[in-house]
């Protein structure tokens, strides 16, 4: 196999002999080496396949990342896959590493997004919050830097969207979901996401487990959350115009009447992509 493209030392990418392109990693892989150098095949430790639609994206941020975080999500991946038995692809790896990125960014800053959510992430997904718990540990070893329990719900959430089981009509309610949101935030924003591929595929994770919650018609509590509604909806009035929208096409479509603690979750995310 040749190298197509060094990422950093320990990733490189490659094709197969029947033309899938396909991410390589492994320590040293691509150490002193260029585009159409041979591949050391016995330093190859993991093998993706790479999908053309979302090649572009995938390799930015593979070739920004550090390499400590590529193998904590690795190691967090492996986890998943051992204890409940969910093979995560490529893709879904690539979208629960740009959040650990943020998340540890964001730690050393002093920041921190609460999850409005975790609640019901520990009720509902218990074995899948363990993984999440687990990745704590995993990135602390591999940054020094401890992230909160309210991390770990949001690691939970990527590693359920990674073990989408749905049947087909449930997936293209979430495609319908997610589409219109997205073009709804995009007009009263003002926003082209387009133009931010990252920030798109940020949103559109937390929107798919949103719609999946309305669509299951899944209970939700009112705790602590009146303070943040009160906040967005005076430090923009935009909100406002969004959660009378997003209540009508609920009800219209899904039969379901939005919550206002499902609503300040949208908030935070929508927020998250403006600024």
């Amino acid at each position: 196999m040749k190298i197509l493209k060094v990422f950093n030392n320990n990733i490189v990418a490659t094709k197969s002999e029947d033309g899938q392109e396909m991410i390589l990693t492994g320590a040293g892989l691509g150490f002193q080496k260029k585009p159409g150098d041979d591949i050391l095949e016995s330093k190859i430790e993991k093998i993706y396949e790479v999908r053309e639609d979302g090649k572009d994206r995938l390799y930015k941020l593979l070739g920004d990342t550090p390499m400590e975080l590529i193998d904590a999500a690795q190691v967090i991946r492996e986890e998943a896959k051992k204890i409940l038995n969910i093979r995560m692809s490529i893709h879904a790896l690539v979208g629960m590493i740009d959040h650990i990125v943020y998340a540890v960014e964001r730690k050393k800053e002093g920041l921190e997004i609460p999850n409005l959510m975790l609640h019901e992430i520990k009720s509902l997904y218990q074995e899948e919050f363990q993984v999440g718990m687990k990745a704590l540990s995993i990135i602390e070893k591999a940054t020094g830097v401890l992230l909160s329990d309210h991390e770990a719900g949001y690691i939970t959430m990527h590693i359920v969207n990674a073990s989408l089981g749905e049947k087909k009509e449930s997936i293209s309610r979430i495609f319908l979901f997610t589409t219109f949101v997205v073009g709804l935030i995009e007009e009263i924003f003002d926003l082209d996401f387009q133009e931010d591929e990252i920030s798109l595929a940020r949103l559109n994770a937390h929107l798919k487990f949103l719609a999946k919650r309305i669509i299951l018609k899944l209970p939700s509590s009112e705790d602590q959350v009146e303070e943040f509604y009160d906040l967005f909806m005076k430090k923009d009035r935009r909100y406002k115009t969004l959660e009378k929208k997003m209540k009508s096409f609920v009800k219209k479509d899904f039969q379901h009447g939005l919550t206002r603690q499902e609503m300040v979750y949208l908030m935070v995310h929508v927020n998250k992509a403006i600024s």
